[in-house]
């Protein structure tokens, strides 16, 4: 019997991570008349009516249940982009009151949410939108950026009641100081860069530690503590406009998806599914800003977009996951040895033996199977497939 242990959990082609940037307890009033409209809300008005939160769980979320999300928080008062708004922005702390706490917590608290670290304030704002500095750019020195990041940590912490395990450079941008204040904080993963998908044979992969895509769209590790380096592979405004003259996008998407743009555009995907490297799809809560520009992408222009791309992998074999998740899998799955002691038995070896922990097994042998597990326990194989628990002792192969 030959097995090995598969590269993503379930025995997936890609894992499947939809990551909004700037969930805040922040609203920019657009058109200067007092009352929340569509599209201005970042996050301050929580579950309400013309909410971003309320208009993703019912534009997007509701019809795609398998879909998981990552959002990236800003957990103090998000800096607008100007010293001198052209529009009035409302910015408060994660943890300014009571209410504030309980929204953020039950958004983590969700089983198919988790917040991420963005940042305390996101930046410093200038007098130009040009001249507005992303945060971690604005370190001069480890120290700076260490203490910054435990100050935000302390927030995120009262609010959640626990620390996060993950983030993003705000803006994709660092300096000399970043990558060493992540590992010294202690994050487990972290995303760096912005790495563009791109369709096979294109000359350009985007930023990113390296010009090979088949290694710059996978995961990576940095620093002393070998943090999990997640990369960012799919705007979310990827089909923006190929819908914008059709009447009823919610019925059309899966014929539109066979238009020559779409299919042209959608190689992205094929690329990255094909090579089983990371689908991440990015985007931001609010299109809203406080110089007037609108902040691309995101979920309320790229609806549309997000709809197509969604519905286009419905039927394609990968895991959706949160950032956590693919950490968690990809930790155990680097440490873990698999050792046949005969023909249908093996252990796992592994430093810390964990039930709650599964490691996702393909057997070359097709047929039938079951796996016995140490606990005399079994759990069944499909599509030559397992996920079997991390635990001491002997894993036997039955056929049925």
């Amino acid at each position: 019997m030959h097995a090995e242990i598969c590269k993503w959990y379930g025995g997936a082609d890609s894992p499947v991570l939809f990551m909004i940037d700037d969930l805040a307890n922040t609203w920019v009033d657009a058109n200067h008349n007092g009352t929340l409209d569509p599209g201005e809300d970042w996050g301050y008005f929580r579950n309400e009516e013309n909410s971003s939160f309320a208009f993703l769980n019912e534009k997007i979320l509701k019809q795609f249940p398998e879909l998981k999300v990552t959002f990236f928080v800003p957990v103090g008062i998000r800096a607008g982009m100007l010293t001198d708004s052209l529009f009035p922005q409302t910015s408060k702390p994660i943890n300014s009151d009571e209410e504030s706490k309980r929204f953020f917590r039950s958004i983590h608290q969700h089983p198919k949410f988790e917040l991420a670290y963005h940042g305390t304030t996101h930046g410093t704002p200038g007098a130009r939108a040009a001249e507005f500095v992303q945060e971690w750019a604005g370190f001069g020195c480890v120290e700076e950026a260490v203490g910054t990041i435990e100050r935000g940590i302390e927030i995120y912490r009262e609010t959640i009641g626990d620390r996060p395990r993950g983030g993003k450079y705000c803006g994709y941008i660092s300096n000399d100081y970043s990558d060493e204040s992540i590992d010294e904080t202690g994050f487990a993963w972290w995303c760096r860069y912005w790495n563009r998908g791109v369709p096979e044979g294109a000359k350009d992969v985007g930023i990113g530690q390296d010009r090979n895509p088949r290694t710059n769209f996978d995961v990576k590790r940095f620093g002393r503590r070998e943090v999990l380096d997640i990369p960012s592979t799919v705007n979310g405004e990827l089909l923006k406009g190929i819908y914008k003259n059709d009447p009823s996008v919610k019925g059309a998407i899966k014929r539109l998806l066979g238009k020559p743009l779409a299919r042209w555009k959608l190689r992205q995907i094929d690329y990255l599914l094909k090579h089983r490297l990371v689908i991440s799809v990015q985007e931001h809560m609010a299109p809203s800003r406080d110089d007037g520009k609108r902040q691309t992408p995101n979920i309320w222009d790229d609806l549309e977009s997000l709809l197509g791309i969604f519905h286009y992998l419905k039927d394609k074999n990968v895991w959706y996951c949160t950032g956590s998740e693919l950490a968690d899998y990809v930790n155990l799955r680097d440490h873990v040895e698999m050792h046949f002691e005969d023909h249908d038995t093996f252990t796992l070896k592994h430093t810390a033996h964990d039930a709650k922990r599964i490691i996702s097994l393909k057997f070359r042998e097709r047929g039938r199977l079951q796996v016995l597990l140490p606990n005399r326990m079994s759990v069944g194989v499909k599509e030559r497939v397992a996920n079997l628990p991390l635990m001491r002792g002997k894993y036997t192969i039955i056929r049925c």
